[in-house]
């Protein structure tokens, strides 16, 4: 069902670094076991992210360990709840290293959790590679993070070609690293078009379920399109809801980014969304990736709020990160000397690199809500 998509060379190195505890198979040849650290949201308002990703990992990581079975290496993943939130993923990576032994850490999902733990990976003790980290102050926080997921400066400019096109705009942001980034990132990307005028800039404090005020204060300024910026979770589904209550205010364009992608969000107001414009990830057609993802959810459960842009990003993660480790041992510095002189190919693309970035590169892609599903925009 999948296909061994990294070249490496023919070698591995035999003795490995660092959190390897031994086995036996059959044959009584040791097996060494690598302690994957695993930080991602399992509990609070983006815990639907985390539960996902981890689906995919459960389900992947037993086919890499087939892979690898003949080089006597099983990879075994650690999961810790960074709760989206900067203080339970430093709590989580001091864990997973001091405790656990990990030196290679898949995550944060979350920005948060990710732009929190880049000082703890600063002197090369540990590593780091997120599937969904997207905020781009990532890039330069550390030489031992890397991310697979898309940027979000590269989104929010995208925002702009399409907030660009009304004459006034008011955007709805919470106070959150993720949503922060995307508002300045928004309102860089802006000035590029001096005839839009920004009406209203409203905030509210992470986790907020109350937005009628705000929404007053928007009204009043009658704007031609809105760009609602929540995060995950019920700040997203609470701030539509609460617009669509107000029953005599119409005539405006709602624009967003991936949160509005979530068909379970949009269900509750499933006419205010009709016609939403949304900027996310890449769109992903590759066959045998979908094939994947319908096999992960008849057999772990649903993956709607990952979506295939980071379902295949947890994928490519977990394929860069293991075939480097098989290769090089869990040696934090031989993982990133190859991470950032290599190429990789993969489901997000043919061509993964960190050779100038923290990101690999990605683009972005224009989405809208027809009949209550997601469409990409032709």
């Amino acid at each position: 069902m999948f296909k061994i998509v990294y070249l490496f060379p023919l070698f591995l190195v035999l003795v490995l670094a660092g959190c390897a505890h031994q086995t036996t198979n059959n044959n009584s040849t040791p097996i060494k076991t690598i302690k994957l650290g695993v930080i991602m949201p399992l509990s609070g308002d983006a815990a639907a992210y985390g539960e996902q990703a981890q689906r995919v990992m459960e389900y992947y990581l037993p086919q890499i360990n087939e892979r690898y079975k003949d080089k006597n290496i099983k990879f075994e993943a650690v999961y810790e709840d960074g709760k989206c939130s900067g203080n339970d993923a430093v709590s989580a990576l001091q864990k997973l290293t001091d405790i656990d032994g990990a030196k290679i850490i898949i995550g944060g999902f979350c920005s948060s959790e990710t732009l929190a733990i880049a000082p703890l990976t600063k002197d090369g003790h540990v590593l780091a590679v997120s599937s969904g980290s997207s905020n781009s102050a990532i890039e330069g926080a550390s030489p031992y993070l890397f991310t697979l997921s898309y940027r979000d400066d590269v989104v929010a400019k995208k925002l702009a070609d399409e907030t660009g096109k009304y004459k006034t705009v008011a955007i709805i942001s919470e106070q959150n690293d993720y949503n922060v980034g995307m508002r300045k990132n928004w309102l860089e990307a802006m000035k590029a078009y001096p005839n839009t005028k920004i009406v209203a800039d409203e905030t509210f404090p992470k986790g907020a379920n109350d937005f009628r005020s705000i929404l007053e204060k928007v009204r009043k300024t009658n704007p031609d399109a809105i760009f609602l910026n929540p995060n995950a979770g019920m700040p997203s589904q609470d701030l539509i809801k609460q617009l669509a209550e107000i029953k005599d205010w119409n005539g405006y364009q709602l624009i967003s980014q991936y949160m509005y992608m979530s068909p379970e969000i949009l269900k509750a107001a499933p006419a205010k969304s009709e016609g939403m414009i949304i900027v996310d990830s890449p769109s992903i057609d590759n066959p045998e990736l979908l094939a994947i993802k319908k096999d992960i959810e008849a057999s772990k459960g649903t993956l709607t709020d990952l979506g295939v842009y980071y379902t295949a990003s947890t994928i490519d993660t977990l394929n860069v990160v293991t075939s480097l480790i098989a290769e090089l041992g869990d040696d934090p510095k031989l993982v990133r000397q190859a991470l950032v002189t290599r190429d990789f190919k993969g489901y997000i693309s043919d061509d993964i690199n960190f050779k100038n970035s923290n990101f690999t590169p990605t683009g972005a892609a224009v989405y809208v809500v027809k009949n209550g599903a997601v469409e990409l925009q032709k």
